[in-house]
C-alpha cells in the first residue's frame, strides 16, 4: 500500500516520502497514529503545502523529547522481588515494573519507552536500562533490583 509520511518515521522516512508498507501496518497504526496518509493526488498536494508546518511540529515534538529525556537520564530506581533461598527471583522484572518504580519517585515514564533487549531482567543487581522516549532520543537508566 502506498501511503505519504506526515512525520519522521525511523527506518521508513522523511516527511512527504512517499513508501510501500504493509497494509495492515498502514491502516492499523501509522493512519491512525496521524503518521501517515493515503498516497492519493490530493493527500500528496495537501502534504507538499503543509510540509514547513509539519516539519516545525515535528522539530517541536522533538524538543519537548530532548528536554524530557534530559530530566530522566541519570535517574535510578529500586525494585524490590522476592528471591528463593539460593537469591534467585522467584519471576522476572518487566517494562511494567520498572515503568511503576520510577512513577513511584515521581518520574513519568511509560511502559512502552522502557527497552529491554534482552529480554526481562532474571537476577538481582544493578542494571543500566534504556528509556526510548522518541525515537530519535534515548537515554540510560539504572535500575536495582534487590531482594525482598
Amino acid at each position: 500500500m502506498k501511503i505519504i509520511l506526515l512525520d519522521k518515521i525511523q527506518r521508513l522516512g522523511e516527511i512527504g516520502d512517499i513508501v510501500e508498507v504493509n497494509s495492515g501496518y498502514a491502516r492499523n497504526f501509522l493512519i491512525p497514529q496521524k503518521k501517515a496518509a493515503f498516497a492519493s493526488e490530493s493527500n500528496i498536494a495537501e502534504v507538499e503545502s503543509k510540509k514547513d508546518e509539519l516539519a516545525a511540529m515535528s522539530e517541536d515534538i522533538l524538543t519537548k523529547a530532548k528536554a524530557r529525556g534530559e530530566s530522566i537520564e541519570g535517574s535510578e530506581c529500586e525494585i524490590l522481588v522476592p528471591v528463593t533461598e539460593e537469591g534467585a527471583l522467584y519471576g522476572s522484572v518487566g517494562t511494567r515494573e520498572i515503568s511503576d518504580a520510577f512513577s513511584n519517585i515521581d518520574i513519568s515514564i511509560d511502559k512502552s519507552e522502557v527497552q529491554l533487549p534482552d529480554g526481562p531482567i532474571k537476577e538481582t543487581g544493578e542494571h543500566n536500562i534504556v528509556i526510548s522516549v522518541h525515537p530519535e532520543v534515548s537515554v540510560e537508566v539504572l535500575v536495582k533490583v534487590s531482594p525482598e
